[in-house]
């Protein structure tokens, strides 16, 4: 690795830079001064100090401890990316290091450690090499470029001291020589691929403990903390803390007890609730990765052994079983293969073959690159093949956390916290309110000074102020809509493990969709096999071809059963990754759907059992069934006719695959059929990949014409090749040679076409996204012409909207970097695909026209052209497409245009997992706020990425994604967002009433100080308890609006219009309170209270009339702030809210037409002689509740009020979200995108290879680079 950009200083440094998990170390020692004022401190404040260090480490780090160099730390504050502070422990321990075998000598630049510093060894991330048959470990962790260099000796007999801190379940180890702290890493790092052959052949039980000691043990833990524990832990919340200062100050000031006791008790269950979920979050998550097994461990020569799990280390050699078992570390496949489900890990149920990695292989390992030869933990290999001669072994790459499971859970306990604007402006809000009882702090000490009250009187009025102007459940208000809305989620199949990303769902702006799987049927439908017309194949098939007419080079076989025995057929039969689990065939879809289609056969002979082939084959096909094989349904007895007609019945061994991969985007296969001495490779893979590595006078000059008539339809297209391998090559060589030797020269075969359809589902969920101007995006690793086919189909792009094809090509030696804009145009027409019959040419038209056409009387394709005409585009509706290839030169080399890119791409074809993750980051980068929805692995990054991920798997790799639904369609995003919504505008109304609440109980308590007086133990039961809790209750039941309206909910608890809302309404409360106290000194039958020093002095005129009208007003704002459409339901649906408001009601109106006598001493009232006041208290109410109706429904959220606040003409468009101002850019630039004038209808490489984005010729606009 090179040198870190960042300067690392004495005391500080950046560790994991460029990473998520970034964090900024910076070096602290203990102070003894500094540690005994803090003690003084914690001491004289009563324990308040210790509270608030529980709530903040860091202050706590900061206060006992002084900065200091990393190399003296004793104490590390660390910073991550989100500018989160954590605190860890350096820790030293001895360690005897790893003898000489792996970890003899290191070399280091010149200088030499500190003298005051023990040598102290790295952190075992070291690359191993050998020299002259010497082991010598060099550190990878910087590149050391001086001219001379000395020897450290690291003797193995001798302990080291090393020192090392803990974060996040990962361990950072000190080196000594560059004075930084590394991450401990496995053999995954700068570990030459040969290594694995050469070095790792298998450790001692003394070896082995000594890298134990250094990694420890192979285990995914995951504590589960003692309920007593968890109890406390989540009483030291703020908020509960401020609730016992509340209790305790009602009991002791007020002897407040049945009002305090029913805080505690609710307090009591709303913790034990807490703990209750998350003991059983941590129970169910442990219970998914713990693990017990033992394994069998290659100790060198015959020597192996059986140990736990819990041993193994980096470098060990495992022998798999051939049964399977389950992966409880990372490992590279050195011999033999496996069959593993990768589930757990990327969501895709489908098995995938692993192979051994290549002896020849050269390079560094790479965990992406290479990840077809590793087996990672928590995968299940379902089945183990071993090579002639050897065991299934593979050496151990990474243990513990560290392994890709490891990630996974800590991904699980350490979330990516959301940046959400919400929850910090409730914070604002309360320092809003804090500053308000601050003022009713200062009032109430001198009204209660010239008023000549007890000092204990003052203080306690005093310090109660806060308790009633802050309410401390302000922020946990804005999670009962998620509650709710979680809830019923649930019932609907769509399950949630980060309930904070719900009320984010509801301010999506765009939604990003994977293609296969997700807007189209997980399953592929061949429609045939398009093999290149030859004199072999009309002979065979003369009814298929009609000599009187001319047609392309490929000939549609519907039937691939039917044609005859030859590499067609063979390649069919034999190319792909099928294995027997159980009896059953099991493999990718595509896999499965091709060779079904064959209806051929296939055989995993055992071990020992005689076969037709002079050497070992682990997978046989061949079209007939074997002696006492019962066919499995393929609705056939024999072999086709074809086949018959021939006498050929063909019998293929499969003695070496090279797997798919996404770099290649390929696989291929070496056979040998049964009687021949030749090995025969057959390749299958992308059109454009598969053509380039074939002899160019193979490939017909109307391949990328065919090409595009076919992807141009939506659909799916796979090329086929051979080659006849020289007879030099043996068997054995086979085992070794390399896929760059013997995928060239290939010989061009044909085409597969497959058709993938749309899920029903689709096109209705994009309407109803495109109606409420929610964007659509679609991110895929499929054929680029074959996304924009889909993506019109499905409603994305409009059939009258344009699209403009980006073709980027990076610089080269003779160029610089250039970009090109195409538009893409579709147009009807009749071609036929190739020289079929009139009927068959018919049957073919029709079954594609149920995917290309809406109407049934138009049984034309769809044809995309390319049309130059830059003054046909509308500049307010164009859409971008692109693919993989061109993204990654923009990223690169143009970074300028990602912004519009961003803004106005559509489809984003061949994508990679981490280019979808990277579109997700840039649409954020916008302001946009990004749904996406996946199904599988390829889309793991972008879930986690995005503001709210929807995964359509059931699989456990669910996990890492915000949300999973148990529905397998997109119908859940418009589910999520109105769930979303309704979540939001929940917690909002609650939130407002919450801040109104206290704000009305705050007026009438200073009312009343004002006079000596003070509200009842059972008047704050009747506010806090009946009305308060009936909101907390079922406020959230309001379920979401059926329907998705263009206009989003309010997301934002700081804005104009919502903070004139809560000012009016507050103004309007103490309007009606003031104004009633008044109102009430003007009676005659009115007697001021006298007050009693020392005494409470509720019983009064003044103290019952104030409670009658504040009893109202939180009625009032209870219904005020229930809001239904557009985004709830009516408040009507909501029974038990309805119902309880309405009792709430009559019962208030009772206590003021006609209280009895029990009633009013209960709550301590004063009968109030005169009936026409009680009368008028009534209309007082009705007179606030009209009045709140008008300030909230007809003048906060009205355009002019919204305008007239925010200034919108005085800021202009720096009130829009960054994406807005760019699209209205985009729209009044009617020179951009330059538009290529070049019509590409028929342009294809007739000579040469056919690249993947052939450029075009020679006019053409292009951006430089420079």
């Amino acid at each position: 690795m090179n040198d870190p950009p960042h300067k690392t200083l004495p005391e500080r440094t950046v560790l994991n830079e460029g990473t998520e998990e970034e964090i900024g170390c910076y070096g602290y020692k203990q102070s003894a001064g500094r540690t005994i004022l803090t003690y003084l401190g914690i001491f004289c404040s009563g324990g308040l100090l210790l509270l608030i260090f529980y709530w903040k480490p860091e202050w706590s780090l900061k206060a006992q401890y002084i900065r200091c160099s990393l190399r003296e730390a004793e104490a590390v504050l660390l910073k991550d990316i989100y500018r989160r502070w954590h605190t860890a422990k350096v820790e030293r321990t001895n360690v005897e290091l790893p003898d000489d075998s792996t970890f003899q000598k290191r070399k280091y630049p010149h200088k030499t450690p500190p003298s005051n510093t023990p040598t102290e060894p790295l952190d075992g991330d070291f690359k191993e090499k050998g020299v002259n048959g010497s082991m010598e470990k060099v550190n990878t962790h910087a590149t050391h470029v001086a001219n001379s260099q000395q020897e450290v000796q690291i003797f193995s007999d001798e302990k080291q001291k090393i020192k090392f801190f803990r974060y996040q379940k990962l361990k950072y180890l000190w080196d000594p020589y560059e004075e930084n702290f590394y991450k401990l890493r496995g053999l995954d790092i700068d570990t030459p691929c040969s290594d694995f052959y050469s070095k790792y052949n298998g450790m001692s039980l003394q070896q082995q403990d000594k890298r134990r000691n250094l990694y420890g043990e192979n285990l995914i833990g995951i504590e589960l903390k003692p309920i007593f524990l968890l109890f406390i832990t989540e009483a030291m919340n703020p908020f509960y803390i401020f609730q016992l200062y509340s209790v305790l100050l009602w009991i002791i000031g007020y002897q407040y007890i049945y009002f305090s006791v029913a805080i505690l008790v609710m307090s009591m269950v709303s913790i034990s609730l807490t703990v209750y979920s998350t003991r059983k979050q941590a129970v169910t998550l442990r219970q998914m990765v713990e693990s017990s097994t033992d394994v069998t461990v290659w100790r060198g020569g015959d020597v192996y052994d059986v140990i736990s799990e819990r041993d193994l280390v980096p470098g060990d050699v495992i022998t798999l079983p051939l049964k399977g078992c389950v992966m409880t570390c990372d490992a590279v496949l050195v011999a033999g293969s496996c069959i593993v489900n990768e589930s757990m890990l990327t969501g895709e149920s489908v098995p995938i073959t692993k192979t051994a990695l290549p002896p020849e292989e050269f390079g560094i390992l790479n965990t992406e690159t290479h990840k077809r030869h590793i087996l990672f933990c928590g995968t299940d290999v379902i089945q183990c093949r071993r090579g002639p001669d050897t065991y299934v072994r593979a050496v151990v790459l990474r243990t513990g956390f560290s392994t890709s499971k490891g990630t996974l859970v800590r991904s699980i306990l350490y979330p990516k916290p959301m940046d959400f604007k919400l929850y910090r402006d409730a914070m604002r809000f309360i320092g809003v309110l804090a500053s308000i009882a601050a003022i009713g702090f200062v009032l109430i000490i001198t009204v209660k000074i010239m008023k000549k009250a007890t000092v204990k009187d003052i203080i306690i009025k005093a310090l109660d102020i806060f308790t009633i102007a802050v309410p401390p459940a302000l922020p946990a208000a804005l999670t009962i809509g998620m509650v709710f809305a979680q809830r019923r989620l649930k019932k609907k199949g769509i399950f949630c493990i980060s309930p904070q990303r719900i009320n984010v769902s509801g301010t999506l702006d765009v939604v990003c969709f994977d293609k296969t799987g997700t807007l189209t049927e997980d399953h592929l439908e061949l429609l045939g096999v398009a093999p290149i017309t030859s004199e072999s194949l009309i002979a065979a098939m003369p009814e298929k071809f009609s000599p009187d007419k001319e047609g392309s080079s490929f000939v549609l076989i519907e039937d691939p059963s039917k044609l005859p025995s030859g590499p067609v057929l063979h390649c069919m039969g034999a190319c792909h990754s099928i294995t027997l689990i159980d009896g059953e065939l099991r493999g990718d879809p595509l896999d499965l759907q091709m060779f079904a289609a064959t209806k051929w056969h296939l055989k995993e002979p055992k071990e020992g059992e005689e076969t037709d082939f002079r050497t070992y084959m682990p997978t046989i096909v061949r079209p007939m069934p074997w002696p006492g094989e019962t066919p499995e349904g393929e609705g056939h007895d024999g072999p086709s006719s074809a086949q018959e007609d021939h006498g050929d019945q063909p019998e293929i061994g499969i003695l070496r695959q090279f797997t798919f991969s996404s770099a290649f985007q390929r696989m291929s296969v070496i056979t040998q059929a049964k009687g021949s001495n030749n090995l025969v490779i057959y390749v299958k893979g992308a059109p454009e990949k598969v053509a380039a590595h074939c002899d160019n006078l193979t490939v017909p000059d109307d391949f990328q014409e065919v090409l595009q008539e076919y992807t141009h339809q939506g659909l799916r297209v796979l090329a086929i090749a051979y080659r006849i391998l020289d007879e030099s090559i043996t068997y054995s060589d086979a085992q070794r040679i390399t896929r760059e030797q013997v995928e060239s020269d290939l010989t061009f075969l044909g085409l597969l076409i497959m058709q993938n359809t749309l899920k029903p589902e689709t096109n209705p969920v994009i309407a109803q996204l495109s109606k409420a101007r929610i964007r659509t995006v679609m991110v895929t690793g499929d054929n680029i012409l074959t996304a924009i086919h889909v993506a019109r189909k499905c409603g994305m792009i409009d059939e009258k909207e344009t699209v403009v094809r980006i073709d980027a090509h990076a610089p080269t030696s003779d160029e610089g970097s250039s970009i090109q804009y195409t538009i893409v145009r579709a147009e009807l027409h009749g071609r036929a695909f190739c020289r079929a019959s009139d009927s068959e040419q018919s049957k073919i038209s029709n079954e594609n026209s149920a995917l290309v056409l809406d109407d049934e009387e138009d049984f034309e394709s769809v044809k995309i052209t390319m049309d130059g005409d830059a003054e046909k585009v509308d500049h307010s509706t164009y859409h971008f497409a692109m693919d993989g290839k061109t993204f990654a030169v923009i990223m690169e080399h143009f970074p300028d245009l990602v912004p519009k890119i961003a803004v106005r791409g559509t489809v984003f074809a061949r994508m990679s997992p981490d280019q979808k993750a990277q579109l997700v980051e840039a649409l954020q980068s916008l302001e946009y706020y990004v749904g996406m929805c996946g199904d599988g692995a390829n889309d793991c990054g972008a879930l986690k990425t995005a503001h709210a991920g929807i995964s359509l798997s059931e699989a456990e790799a669910s996990v890492a994604s915000p949300f999973t639904s148990r529905t397998p369609n997109i119908e859940c995003i418009p589910t999520l967002i109105k769930e979303g919504r309704a979540a939001l505008v929940t917690s909002f109304g609650v939130f407002k009433y919450m801040a109104m609440y206290s704000m009305i109980q705050f007026i009438s308590v200073i009312i009343l100080n004002t006079i000596q007086s003070f509200p009842g133990d059972w008047m704050f039961m009747y506010w806090d308890i009946a009305i308060t809790t009936t909101v907390a209750l079922f406020a959230g039941r309001n379920e979401a609006y059926p329907k998705i309206v263009a206009r989003k909910p309010q997301s934002q608890l700081m804005e104009a219009p919502m903070i004139f809302s809560i000012v009016c309404m507050i103004l309007l409360q103490m309007l009606c309170q003031v104004g009633g106290y008044f109102f009430l000194t003007t009676r005659a039958w009115f007697t001021p209270l006298e007050p009693i020093i020392g005494d409470m002095n509720i019983l009064c005129y003044e103290s019952t009339v104030v409670f009658y009208i504040s009893a109202f007003q939180y009625i009032i704002v209870a219904f005020l702030f229930s809001k239904g459409p557009p985004f709830r339901k009516p408040l009507y649906t909501n029974i038990p809210y309805t119902i309880g408001l309405i009792i709430l009601t009559l019962f208030t109106a009772f206590l003021v037409i006609y209280p009895t006598k029990p009633l009013e001493d209960f709550f301590m009232l004063m009968d109030i002689p005169d009936l026409l006041f009680r009368v008028l208290i009534l209309a007082l109410a009705l007179a606030n509740f009209l009045a709140a109706i008008i300030i909230e429904v007809y003048i906060a959220n009205s355009s002019f009020v919204k305008n007239l606040l925010t200034c919108k003409k005085c800021r202009g468009k720096d009130t829009l979200p960054r994406y807005m101002q760019l699209q209205n850019e985009l729209s009044e630039d009617h020179h951009w995108p330059p538009i290529t004038h070049k019509d590409m209808e028929g342009v294809r490489n007739r000579h040469g290879r056919v690249p993947p984005n052939p450029r075009i010729p020679p006019a053409y606009i292009s951006e430089s680079a420079f």
